[in-house]
């Protein structure tokens, strides 16, 4: 077992025969095909770039965050997208050799904006649609209206 430390989040890295198991408080994410060591890289690499983009767009937006709520943010982005991208390593013939870092067009991808607005939405009732808005560089009636296509599209 390894344990890596992200700013205020603690991961549990556990080795299962070929495989990786992640342990984030009540959450466990299997990386198959991997090793403790590779996957603790990817990882800290990963949640730097994630991150840092949002420390940026924070400091655009002069909005004050809590820093354990952009961590938390941060590393459940950087493990839904290796998770995923890991996947189709084993899935798909032609992604065997797929690069497994967070790439800067997933910032802009409808899942990553449904971590962000599922967790504000969650945490912050009153204030959530501004701080999202700051996160993901959109103005707040912009914001609103993206959010609301979201919507829509969950609800058919």
């Amino acid at each position: 077992m390894k344990k890596i430390k992200l700013g205020n989040i603690t991961l549990s890295l556990l080795s299962e025969d070929y495989n990786v198991r992640i342990r984030l408080g009540k959450e466990d994410i299997l990386f198959a095909n991997q090793n403790v060591d590779t996957v603790a890289v990817l990882v800290e690499n990963n949640f730097n770039v994630v991150i840092n983009h949002y420390k940026l767009m924070i400091d655009k937006g002069q909005k004050e965050f809590n820093f354990e709520d952009i961590s938390f943010v941060s590393i459940s982005i950087v493990l839904y997208y290796l998770y995923m991208y890991n996947s189709w390593r084993t899935l798909y013939k032609k992604q065997e050799n797929k690069d497994l870092k967070f790439y800067e067009k997933d910032f802009s991808n409808p899942s990553t904006y449904d971590i962000v607005f599922n967790y504000f939405k969650a945490k912050y009732s009153n204030d959530w649609e501004a701080k999202c808005a700051v996160l993901l560089g959109m103005k707040l009636d912009e914001l609103k209206a993206y959010y609301k296509t979201r919507e829509n599209f969950y609800n058919k």
